[in-house]
Formats: structure tokens, C-alpha cells, sequence
């Protein structure tokens, strides 16, 4: 495997009332995190709003979480996201600029690729950069799933990718991913990983565990040990808050980061729920309903670290 296993988390990105970054809270949330066990973590994913922001916008806070990382010997992610490969290129290269060597791509989403597209993408952005190291967002949104057998072939040509990261994807996917592409890294959301552990190594991509970092690494470490009865145990508490947070999210679906903003907001409760416009955060009586329902629920899951 190309990189160790572990817990993968996001940072998502406050904003005030105007839209601006607030830098101040941004940096108290990456200390946060760090001192609670998630090491390894990125910015810039869909949670991490990383398709909304202006190149100023994503220079000016991957700088500032390149800075917080500095003192941390974990994983310091820079996600990308483009339309094309001259958008997704001109940001990795902002991120060299700036210090960082991991990044975290996904295909143009624009348009479905074809499979020759697809290989070119890689070797057009993965080949450009053989001192960076890569993973691959392997996402719905992404509109091509790209499967075990065409990673075989793409880390032939490619020794700096390293991993991959999928959530809510279908069983058989993850296990093709293990089995075909087992020099990879899979990072898998909580569900995923829980089974996939069971067939092969992968990591926790952390999305609902972000709650508690605690019960995140009784999962990730339950499913390196292969410990089925504490994966069964901790899938049925995942089912549950899952079930509480589609029920009082009266607002309706939204995009990734409103979830992942409410969540930080357990631990840090004037981080703001605010998403960039045109889309939609949770409502503050959304978040007082979950948190609430999630007391009476599993209370162990809202004690302090």
C-alpha cells in the first residue's frame, strides 16, 4: 500500500455574516481537530466547499490552513476541484507555491468523461506533478465511478497516486476497489468501511464520527483488529444519527457541507452553519432539534473528549 491506513477528516470553512473567512475560528477549528485525534485532514472537498470559492478565496485559506499544519506531522491535504484539467492544474499549482505536496483531485463534472478521457485526466494532472502525491475523489458528482480495474491500470503509470475516497458508495464497488487496486488507499465513510474492513485494508474517512473523534477511532481501530461485534454495535449508532439528522433537517436536502458544518458545531458552537450562496446550511433550530434528539438517543456520543 502506497500510504498507511487512517482517519481522514475534513476542515470545513466558516464564514461570516458577509461571506468573508473567518480566519480566527477557522484556525480554533484545525487546532481542534488536531488535539482531538484527527491528525490527517484536508480542506477543500465538497464538504470544504471547495467547488464555490474565488482563486483568491482558495489561496488565502489553503495558506492559513497550510500554516496551522505546520506543527502537526499528519496528513495535509489540499482538495481541487475544476471543470478542467488547466483549472485543476493552475490550483495545485497555488498549492506548490504554498508548501503542499498531498492534493486531492476529482474528475470535470461538467460533462461525463469517457473512458480515454478519463485516463487522459490522469495522465495530464497526476502525471504533471511526480513530486506531489494524489488522491483521487472518486465521487457520484464526478458522473464517471472510476473502478479497481482502471486504477490497476492508472497507478501503473502513476506511482504518486496514492489513494482513493468514496462515501455511501455500493458494497461491491468498495470491495472491486480493495481487491483490484490493493496498492491504493481506500478511504471509506463510516457504513463502507465498517464492512469493507472485513475484506481488506482501508481507511476511515471521517463524515458522521466527526461528532466525536473518541467513537471514530473505537471504529477505525475496530475495523484494522477486524472486531465484527464492535463494528455491528457502532453501524447501528451510525444508523441512528443518520435517521435523526434526515428527520429534523425540515429544509430538505442539502449539499454535503451543511451536514458537515452542523457536526462541527457540537464541539464548537458559534462555528457558523452558513454555506456560500446559492446553497442552503441548516437552520439553528435544525441544529438545536438534532443535537437534543441525539442527547436522548446516545448520549455517551455528545461527552466531552
Amino acid at each position: 500500500m502506497r500510504i498507511s491506513p487512517c482517519m481522514l477528516a475534513t476542515v470545513c470553512v466558516p464564514w461570516n455574516e458577509d461571506f468573508t473567512f473567518a480566519e480566527g475560528l477557522f484556525r480554533h477549528e484545525v487546532q481542534h481537530l488536531l488535539s482531538t485525534g484527527f491528525e490527517n485532514l484536508y480542506i477543500f472537498g465538497t464538504a470544504g466547499e471547495g467547488y464555490a470559492v474565488t482563486d483568491a478565496m482558495f489561496r488565502q485559506i489553503a495558506g492559513v490552513f497550510h500554516d496551522e499544519m505546520q506543527a502537526s506531522q499528519g496528513l495535509c491535504q489540499l482538495g481541487v476541484i475544476g471543470l478542467s484539467v488547466a483549472q485543476v492544474k493552475a490550483r495545485i499549482d497555488i498549492g506548490l507555491e504554498l508548501g503542499f505536496r498531498a492534493f486531492q483531485i476529482s474528475l470535470p463534472s461538467w460533462g461525463e468523461v469517457n473512458q480515454r478521457e478519463m485516463f487522459t485526466f490522469f495522465d495530464e494532472v497526476v502525471g504533471a506533478y511526480p513530486q506531489a502525491q494524489f488522491l483521487h475523489y472518486n465521487l457520484i458528482r464526478g458522473l464517471h465511478i472510476v473502478t479497481g480495474t482502471e486504477y490497476a491500470r492508472i497507478l501503473a503509470d502513476h506511482p504518486n497516486l496514492v489513494a482513493t475516497k468514496s462515501g455511501r458508495s455500493a458494497i461491491q464497488q468498495d470491495l472491486d476497489l480493495i481487491r483490484n487496486a490493493p496498492e491504493l488507499c481506500h478511504f471509506l465513510t463510516e457504513f463502507d468501511y465498517a464492512y469493507a474492513s472485513l475484506f481488506g485494508t482501508c481507511g476511515l474517512l471521517v463524515s458522521l464520527s466527526a461528532i466525536n473523534a473518541r467513537k471514530a477511532c473505537t471504529l477505525y481501530q475496530a475495523g484494522q483488529a477486524r472486531d465484527v461485534e464492535t463494528l455491528v454495535t457502532m453501524t447501528g449508532e451510525y444508523q441512528t444519527i443518520l435517521d435523526l439528522l434526515m428527520f429534523h433537517l425540515a429544509s430538505g436536502q442539502h449539499m454535503d457541507g451543511a451536514y458537515d458544518k452542523l457536526f462541527v458545531r457540537i464541539p464548537i458552537p458559534d462555528f457558523p452553519l452558513r454555506l456560500l450562496p446559492p446553497y442552503q446550511g441548516t437552520t439553528d433550530e435544525e441544529f438545536t432539534a438534532f443535537v437534543n434528539a441525539l442527547q436522548t438517543a446516545l448520549p455517551d456520543w455528545l461527552e466531552k473528549l
